[in-house]
């Protein structure tokens, strides 16, 4: 199990190739052929981005750069360019991600300029919004007879049924709430044996994925990493279960306490299941990443981590100039090593702490290289890296 980290300190296309490269050479990977041993041409390899929106929310106290929100193109760029080294002429390059609900695809496409890449390589690069439902504007957020239909994914979806895998099968499914304020197809799709998740054919059929998320903190589940970025491989949003309606009184984890549930129904931008206290959420995150692996493939990431994302994630984050690549061959690896270089505890976040005591990972299994050199004191509480700022109530996941 191993993590390379390397600074960058701009998007420059020579930084960030320096900054890969050192992650290559630590991941034991030729520089100058990175993907050689696990992209062969003829495959079809899917690059999943971070972009979950596409301008501020209204909402937001105050406006950011965007690319504190979501991955930069240059990051993309960079591992687009190397996939189609090894694909030699031969497969199919996709970029594609199911932003959140209400971005609007067309204005992330210009203001990212991303297009770009699909006349670039001697390979198809195929860019494309998985998402078969948008709202258009976000009063109507919630109510699905007023979202609008688009294309979603041109080869279709795959729908997995988790049964008593999932992470969700002992809870009560009757106060589930997913995207929509029509609870039906929520509750439905996630009682008893029925455990179900249905994800973009594209990205799931792949043969090999490669998943570059922003390095950002979340107001409902700690970080927003590899595993947290599942959430855009779904096409049926409803499916995807992120509290329980109500206060802990009532059995729900949708607000903390009676007293945030009373101050909710008067407030114009509630923070519903927005609190450590969401039993819920991470639950789902973890059976994103379940069924993901019953796929078996190729899977690598790069964490955009140059201008990060801290504080009120994920739609209205501060950024943070961390100015780091993260890369790692496991998902869950580079999502524990990260975690941990913002300055939080993996354990103390649920669905990494999940999957850390169920396969029994030790952290200090687990090499981290930065700038080529191993870091033996990594995971060590004394060891400081950067310090994100995480919404006042997440403190109790800080490195203490």
């Amino acid at each position: 199990m191993v993590a390379a980290i390397a600074t960058a300190d701009s998007y420059l296309p020579q930084k960030v190739n320096a900054a890969l490269d050192s992650i290559f050479r630590a991941l034991g990977m030729n520089p100058e052929h990175p993907f050689e041993s696990i992209i062969k041409p003829g495959m079809t390899v899917f690059i999943k981005p971070n972009w979950v929106a596409s301008r501020w929310r209204a909402s937001c106290p105050h406006k950011d750069n965007l690319y504190c929100v979501i991955t930069h193109p240059a990051v993309i760029e960079a591992v687009a360019d190397r996939v189609a080294q090894a694909l030699k002429g031969q497969g199919k390059i996709i970029i594609a991600d199911n932003p959140s609900i209400d971005a609007d695809f067309e204005e992330l496409m210009e203001f990212t300029g991303i297009r770009r890449l699909q006349d670039k390589y001697d390979v198809p690069c195929e860019i494309f919004d998985l998402r078969p439902l948008v709202c258009e504007d976000l009063k109507d957020y919630g109510q699905r007879d007023k979202m609008a239909h688009r294309p979603g994914d041109p080869n279709g979806e795959v729908q997995v049924n988790l049964g008593r895998e999932s992470l969700l099968h002992d809870v009560d499914s009757s106060l589930f709430r997913g995207v929509f304020n029509e609870r039906e197809e929520t509750v439905a799709s996630h009682t008893g044996d029925t455990q179900l998740y249905t994800y973009s054919a594209s990205l799931y059929n792949a043969d090999v994925y490669i998943s570059i998320p922003k390095l950002k903190t979340h107001q409902k589940v700690g970080a927003t990493l590899n595993l947290k970025g599942l959430v855009g491989s779904i096409t049926r949003k409803n499916q995807l279960v992120h509290w329980r309606v109500g206060s802990p009184e009532t059995g729900g984890d949708e607000y903390p306490d009676r007293a945030s549930w009373e101050r909710a129904q008067h407030a114009k931008v509630t923070h519903r299941g927005a609190h450590p206290g969401n039993d819920t959420i991470w639950r789902m995150v973890g059976d994103l990443y379940q069924g993901m692996m019953k796929r078996e493939r190729i899977y690598f990431t790069i964490i955009d981590g140059i201008m990060a994302g801290e504080g009120q994630g994920p739609f209205c984050p501060t950024s943070k100039h961390a100015n780091v690549l993260l890369g790692a061959r496991d998902l869950l690896v580079a999502d524990i090593a990260a975690v941990r270089y913002m300055g939080l505890d993996p354990e103390k976040i649920k669905y990494l702490d999940f999957f850390i005591k169920k396969w029994n990972i030790t952290l200090d299994d687990i090499k981290v290289i930065i700038n080529d050199m191993p870091e033996e004191q990594f995971f060590s509480r004394h060891t400081r890296y950067a310090d994100f700022v995480v919404p006042e109530a997440w403190n109790i996941i800080k490195v203490q």
